[in-house]
This record gives structure tokens, sequence and C-alpha cells, in this order.
């Protein structure tokens, strides 16, 4: 428990990276694994990545994100998408291991699949939804990078049709964040964490 809270209280919002220390495809795709395990409405993990790694493709990036030198100088910018129609792309796979595992009888799947998909046709509610675990996935992939000794910095500032347009990202979909994510540069101090508000400021138990 202890060791959790330390990685969850020590994360920080990194801005400077050592730009002499890259991280590999394995360890990559391991942080984001463990990370997808973050819930989702229905189990229908409406997110997706693009990892951008290849230096010349992250100097376009830094421009796109209003030339934020942190983007050219990170291992690599996780890009997150979210997919408002992950419930039509997903639905019957996630719902054929439901059957699988004993979480549901067979005879249920195809009332539940109908439920969720009524939900999933209203455009303002599927977008709120993947929008909203695409989020929770992102904090997965922040605290978890900490586990493996590494740093993120997630950002909102950047050109959204660009970003599409430059990743090949289909219009419908949206990118709510993109992620920094490398090794603190060694030379570089830390200023003390900024202000965090305390529960009474924030919250009310009734």
């Amino acid at each position: 428990m202890k060791e959790c809270q330390k990685l969850i209280t020590e994360r920080r919002s990194i801005t400077f990276f050592d730009t002499t220390k890259e991280i590999s495809d394995d360890l990559i795709k391991e942080v984001l694994e463990v990370a997808a395990t973050a819930p989702s409405a229905n189990n229908l993990q409406p997110w997706e990545v693009k990892v951008i790694k290849d230096k010349e493709k992250k100097k376009i990036l830094k421009e796109i994100c209003f030339n934020q030198q942190k983007v050219e100088d990170a291992s690599a910018v996780i890009v997150l998408i979210a997919n408002p129609k992950a419930a039509f792309e997903h639905i019957d796979r996630v719902l054929d291991s439901s059957v699988e595992l004993g979480y549901m009888p067979k005879e249920r799947r195809e009332s539940a699949k109908e439920r969720v998909l009524e939900v999933w046709k209203d455009m303002e509610q599927a977008k709120r939804k993947s929008i909203r675990d695409t989020a929770l996935f992102a904090m997965n992939i922040m605290i978890v990078a900490r586990v493996y000794g590494l740093e993120t910095h997630p950002m909102d500032g950047f050109n959204e049709e660009k970003m599409k347009e430059f990743l090949g990202i289909d219009v419908e979909k949206i990118v709510p964040m993109i992620i920094a994510i490398g090794y603190k540069d060694p030379s570089k101090d830390l200023l003390p964490r900024a202000y965090r508000f305390k529960f009474d400021e924030f919250g009310e138990i009734i």
C-alpha cells in the first residue's frame, strides 16, 4: 500500500527529459498493456494510441504542439485517441469473452448487446464515455510509468486538426491529450510540488 501511495504522490509532470536515453519498444508496450487494465464502461476499452519515437516525426509533432520543447526531448510521445464508435467495433469480442469467462449466460448475450449499443447510438453520450474512459487509461499510464522509473507529462496544448491529419486519425475520433514519456534530465532539479487543495476545499461528506 505504501509503495502504491509513493508512486502516486511522487508522480510529477516533468518538463525536462534526458535526450540521451531511449525507451525500448518492448518497455512501452508493457507499460501500455499494464495501464490498459483501467476500467471502462461495459469493458469496451474505447481508447487507441499512437506512440511517436522517430526524431523527425517528434520535430513535426512539436510544431503541432505549439513548439513545446518537451515533445521533442521526451523519449516518446503517446497520443491518446478516444473512439466514440468503440461500442460497435468492440462489443462482440467483449461479450464473447464475458460469456466464456462466466460473467453472463450465453442466452443474455444479445439482449446485453442491444442495451449497450442503444446508449452508444447517442453521439454525445458516446463522446463523453470514450473521453472519460480514455482519461482513466491515461492516468494509469502515468502511474504505471513510475513503476518502471519513467516520467511523464500530459498535454492538451496542440492543434487537434493538424494532429489528426499528421497521424492519419479518423476525423470522428477525439484526441483528448498526449503524454510525453521518458527519463528525467538528471542535471535538473524539481521545484516543490505546487499547491494542492485539501479535502475541505473541494469536497463534502453528506
